[in-house]
């Protein structure tokens, strides 16, 4: 028996080699974009120093107690950065995002030296509620371009806020 033209399986084998060929299409795509934007040949030389994530005291503006990784949502919160490692001709920020990525507390922006005071970075509980939503909160300290657009996260922190 010959197979004719009209063979239903060598149909499927080709719309199944023509799939295969678009995945690794998608593939090569996907591993060029990586290497474009993350070269191996090169690291980040900018390494900012989160200290540690304390309890926090809004009265007082103080931090106290030892550096956590949970929180309950009653609890104020805050990190603390230090600014003196970082090169004073960079323009940087720090940021508190909560699990839905709206922004719950910032420091700057600005260059080192002009937020070698502000050491102190809380976490606030979002404007109408008067605890912290629970769930993971991402601290980032972010290298801006002269457009003030976040180019490089140059240091980071997760904390996670339990119900």
């Amino acid at each position: 028996m010959a197979v004719g033209a009209g063979d239903p399986v060598r149909t499927l084998y080709r719309a199944l080699l023509a799939y295969g060929a678009f995945g690794i299409l998608i593939l090569v795509a996907g591993v060029a974009e990586y290497v474009h934007f993350e070269p191996f040949t090169t690291s980040a030389t900018l390494h900012a120093k989160v200290v540690g994530v304390y309890a926090y005291d809004p009265a007082g503006k103080q931090t106290s107690g030892a550096d956590r990784e949970r929180f309950a949502r009653n609890e104020d919160f805050a990190a603390v950065v230090d600014w003196s490692g970082l090169p004073d001709n960079i323009t940087v920020e720090a940021v508190w995002f909560d699990s839905f990525e709206n922004i719950v507390g910032s420091v700057g922006p600005g260059t080192p030296s002009r937020l070698r005071d502000q050491t102190i970075v809380p976490a606030e509980a979002p404007k109408g509620l008067k605890y912290h939503l629970p769930g993971q909160y991402i601290f980032a300290i972010e290298r801006l371009d002269n457009g003030g657009r976040p180019v490089e996260v140059i240091g980071r922190r997760v904390v996670y806020v339990e119900r």
